[in-house]
């Protein structure tokens, strides 16, 4: 008996020193001094954990994510934002549960969260073509359908959305051509959300440069009216983006709040760090939380990075200039400290 227990337990060892079983993540912890803000000191950190178990062809992930913990009440703020299966039916792929989604290159929707989420897809020839349907943090369900194939090496995705009221059609290319990256995005809406994104980019002398042009429909009214996408930010703007990398500290605003954002960004090494120039010149909704008016503003940003303990560590500061004498709290400067790890 003994002899038949000892085997039992060696195979289940056995099975679990096998089984295949990742677990990945990210955290982060930042410090801003913010003149462009309400709130003008804000700390801020955040830890994400991902699970992930493969069996055949099927894939489970599970992401538990803990924000800042309310020092006064001690409550814990850790939750499981995001969990769901990938597996294989034949020649359809399946993902399926509560994930993220982006349309298209971002401009319009970036990193959304859906419930309840299915995405089927195949290919056909060189084409991939599925079909989305999901609910929304909301519990609005829609579904999209989807074809995606490059062409001489290009890129080009068209999502299709038919709702009878709030429905789109997103059109994405994305290329390189002799060195230079090209990539584009126009998102037609129904409801006078329209947005155009382009981004151009190369390098010359060891120094990476980045020109982008966002869009927004001006005819929409106002700021209730345009897409507050807190998730994207520009040429890697840390002036604009409030919800990117997992949260911007010293962000000001979301590309949202612009009827047209037009930016330069240059880098390069300089004694073991990377720095990052951003020039943007950019025009503000009337009514868009943070003007009053409708207000054209400059924004200068000087970020620089740097390795770190097996991290990275980041500064940056960010100077809002030109705004209308409503607006004077945007005529200042957003400074700050952060520090990324992955694991």
């Amino acid at each position: 008996m003994k002899k038949i227990m000892i085997a039992a337990v060696a195979a289940t060892m056995a099975s679990v020193s096998m089984a295949d079983i990742s677990i990945t993540g990210d955290a982060y912890i930042a410090y801003a001094d913010n003149g462009i803000s309400d709130v003008n000191t804000k700390n801020a950190k955040r830890v994400n954990i991902n699970f992930k178990g493969k069996s055949g062809a099927t894939t489970v992930i599970a992401s538990a994510r803990g924000d800042d913990q309310d020092v006064d009440t001690r409550t814990s703020k850790l939750s499981l934002h995001q969990f769901y299966i990938t597996t294989k039916v034949g020649p359809v792929d399946i993902k399926a549960g509560d994930f993220y989604g982006t349309v298209g290159l971002g401009a319009f929707s970036k990193s959304e969260s859906k419930t309840d989420a299915l995405m089927l897809s195949t290919k056909i020839g060189p084409a991939k073509v599925g079909v989305y349907t999901h609910d929304s943090a909301t519990k609005t369900g829609s579904t999209d359908i989807f074809v995606s194939t490059k062409v001489a090496g290009t890129t080009v995705k068209l999502q299709h959305n038919a709702h009878s009221a709030k429905g789109w059609t997103n059109l994405m290319v994305k290329g390189t051509f002799n060195g230079i990256s090209v990539a584009a995005e126009n998102h037609d809406s129904k409801e006078n959300k329209d947005v155009t994104l382009i981004h151009v980019g190369g390098k010359v002398a060891g120094v990476n440069w980045d020109i982008a042009q966002l869009k927004n429909d001006e005819t929409a009214t106002g700021f209730a009216s345009a897409k507050n996408n807190s998730k994207l930010a520009p040429l890697g703007s840390m002036l604009i983006g409030k919800g990117a990398r997992g949260g911007t500290t010293t962000a000001a605003a979301n590309v949202g709040q612009f009827s047209k954002i037009l930016g330069l960004a240059v880098k390069t090494k300089l004694a073991g760090n990377t720095v990052k120039a951003i020039f943007t010149k950019n025009t503000l909704f009337a009514g868009a939380a943070i003007s009053t008016v409708e207000d054209k503003v400059t924004g200068m940003e000087l970020i620089l990075t740097r390795p770190l303990s097996g991290g990275m560590l980041t500064a940056n500061l960010g100077k809002v200039s030109g705004a209308n004498t409503d607006n004077d709290v945007l005529n200042a400067t957003n400074k700050g400290l952060r520090f990324d790890v992955k694991f």
